[in-house]
């Protein structure tokens, strides 16, 4: 099998470094956007080299901020990218501070076995909905500015919380043409032919969920239960099972960030069945480098 590996990194080098070795498999090329406010990692990885997988970094760089839909750019362009360059049986999303936690061998053999499956984790029940509901039915002007220090006293929150009023006073609602709404975390992998699908409708995606915030939890979600590949999904209950990615949320922070593993998590990994991991850190680089070398390339 031939897969794509498309790569959203922003910062924490060493940790993005082991995640490309561990790549570096003759079944895999690697396409890596690196966020065009990152100009250091950037300089980083320009004249990075692998030995077996191709090696793509995207020219066409985009300003990503959290929530925003710039966001849903940079993933539609490696996307586009990586399907431009050649047939492949998966395209897997991977941020600069995730890792595989099995071998390549073990992960081309999955896939294998499920060919045609589509690995999308789907989030369920009562705060979800209103959760989606609260991101997509009104516009959000004003998101770049949404994680800034001390964004509360900015005059642009103000004005954000001002507009979401006059919609809420005004029972304005946005239309979605794409059915039913769905959600959940955004590391995914696809198989080529909803790929092909899901690109059809790139400009139907970029134009309907502008102003939405934190569209990417959303769109492919919606987009794939809306159509004929939804018998296709691996696991609709279970979404690390359905996504094959290990995150953990329960231990995260208050702003719907995940546990960042340590060192004392590593049995925890070691024990899982899922392929992936989300997310680490250079703070704790002692298990970044015991996964590299249980799983990565001899």
């Amino acid at each position: 099998m031939r897969h794509a590996y498309l790569v959203l990194a922003h910062n924490e080098y060493p940790v993005l470094e082991v995640l490309l070795s561990m790549l570096d498999d003759k079944h895999n090329d690697v396409f890596v956007h690196v966020d065009a406010r990152s100009e250091v990692l950037y300089k980083k990885i320009e004249n990075f080299k692998m030995k077996n997988a191709g090696f793509y970094l995207l020219k066409n760089r985009i300003k990503v901020y959290w929530g925003h839909y710039n966001q849903i750019r940079a993933e539609l362009s490696l996307l586009q990218e990586s399907f431009n360059n050649g047939q492949y049986d998966y395209y897997h999303f991977l941020s600069g501070v995730d890792l595989p936690i099995k071998s390549q061998a073990e992960i081309n053999e999955y896939f294998e076995s499920n060919r045609g499956r589509v690995f999308v984790g789907f989030w369920s029940g009562k705060f979800h909905e209103n959760d989606m509901m609260r991101k997509v039915q009104r516009y959000h002007f004003f998101l770049r500015y949404k994680r800034i220090k001390d964004h509360a006293l900015h005059v642009t929150s103000f004005l954000n919380n001002l507009c979401l009023a006059v919609q809420d006073i005004m029972h304005f609602r946005r239309k979605c043409t794409f059915g039913d709404l769905k959600k959940g975390f955004f590391w995914c992998s696809l198989p080529s032919d909803f790929v092909a699908y899901l690109l059809q409708r790139n400009k139907e995606i970029l134009h309907r969920f502008k102003f939405t915030l934190c569209g990417d939890e959303i769109y492919i979600h919606t987009i794939l239960w809306n159509s004929c590949f939804r018998e296709q999904i691996y696991d609709i209950n279970d979404p690390e099972r359905s996504s094959l990615r290990k995150i953990d949320f329960s231990r995260g922070n208050n702003h719907g960030n995940p546990h960042i593993w340590v060192m004392s998590d590593l049995e925890e990994l070691k024990q899982s069945d899922l392929l992936f991991a989300r997310k680490f850190s250079s703070q704790d680089m002692q298990i970044v480098r015991e996964i590299q070398k249980l799983y990565g390339l001899q």
